[in-house]
């Protein structure tokens, strides 16, 4: 699973990609935020000390629905 987060961006910079590729009246609505707890299961087979960054993450990732609209 952490494939799924390898990628990931700061909301901010999410929404300014979205912009820039013309996309208006985009939001993020959170589905799930992650705990230590489920950091420690997607991290565990990455080769990252999880103990050592388990507690950084704590509810820092998240699952969201994301909806823009293209331009008419």
């Amino acid at each position: 699973m952490a494939g799924c987060i390898a990628g990931a961006l700061e909301e901010q910079e999410y929404l300014d990609k979205l912009a820039a590729a013309g996309f208006e009246e985009a939001t993020i609505e959170p589905t799930r935020i992650y705990k230590m707890e489920d950091a420690r299961e997607f991290l565990a087979c990455s080769g990252i000390d999880v103990d050592a960054i388990a507690a950084e993450v704590e509810g820092k990732f998240m699952s969201a629905f994301v909806r823009a609209r293209r331009p008419s």
